[in-house]
């Protein structure tokens, strides 16, 4: 079920259990109030006590004070290479899709860079992504003090004050938490980067990989599409090789009929015989 939304943009009603679409109020998906976790995040997404979110926000035109993120960049944040299976796993988040006139205007002021002009762009509001994942989304977030609803944390088994992500690089006092590190164009995924590659050969040969030089490659917000696609076409190459190697070497063992299998156009096609006295 598509609606408009208020100030424009439309989205999907994620469903329920049942299969019925929830209802949505704000951008977000009705659930039920919790008093405790209300004190730490006002109406608009904005958090109370000092904390401070680990993804970029924003308010997008139209839309008041509210707080919003790119909804590529939570999911990141989460550890989702996607914000697909995001909303499929978590589906009291609200994708919404701003409309011409709001994506224009986060170019305009640098939120997303402007080869994104084509592209449909989901964001979803803070507050939501608090709710759904509290200490986790939080900068330094620690169990139970900084979850949306303690009494759900704690029947998770969560230890309060534990860190909700130990391997997440905390800056010094007086520095600012890196928010770019899942921004997209400024390399928050490793496709977005040059590197060597290390898928392992399949049958004994060495493959092509080990002889490739590590590239450093500074990626900006004019050069990321142009790099990932270079990468990609790289890593095609490198596979197609390895393949033709291996195939060459000693073919491709076939568990099934206990049969070692070689392409067909590394076979001859015809036979001759020559009779020698």
């Amino acid at each position: 079920m598509a609606a408009r939304n208020s100030g424009g943009g439309h989205t999907v009603a994620p469903l329920d259990l049942d299969g019925n679409p929830q209802e949505i109020a704000d951008d977000e998906v009705v659930v039920p109030k919790d008093p405790v976790g209300d004190t730490k995040v006002d109406e608009n997404g904005i958090l109370a006590g000092g904390r401070e979110y680990r993804c970029r926000t924003f308010t997008v035109l139209g839309k008041g004070d509210r707080l919003y993120m790119l909804s590529t960049e939570p999911a990141r944040c989460i550890g989702f290479r996607d914000s697909y299976l995001f909303f499929q796993r978590h589906r009291q988040l609200l994708k919404v899709i701003v409309d011409d006139r709001q994506k224009f205007d986060l170019i305009e002021r640098e939120i997303i860079p402007h080869s994104y002009k084509g592209r449909a762009i989901g964001v979803v509001t803070a507050r939501s992504v608090f709710r759904e994942f509290g200490a986790r989304i939080v900068v330094g977030g620690r169990r139970i003090v900084d979850d949306y609803s303690e009494e759900k944390a704690r029947a998770e088994g969560a230890v309060e004050g534990q860190l909700a992500d130990p391997d997440d690089k905390l800056p010094p006092p007086g520095v600012e938490y890196n928010r770019n590190q899942y921004v997209a164009w400024h390399g928050a995924s490793a496709v977005y980067h040059t590197q060597q590659a290390t898928l392992q050969p399949e049958i004994g040969g060495v493959g092509p990989f080990r002889d490739q030089k590590k590239k450093s490659v500074v990626i900006t917000d004019e050069n990321w599409m142009l790099e990932h696609a270079r990468a990609a076409s790289n890593f095609n190459s490198l596979l197609a090789q390895q393949r033709r190697k291996l195939w060459a070497d000693k073919g491709v063992y076939e568990p099934h009929t206990g049969i070692v299998m070689v392409p067909a156009a590394s076979q001859p096609t015809k036979l001759t015989f020559e009779y020698v006295p």
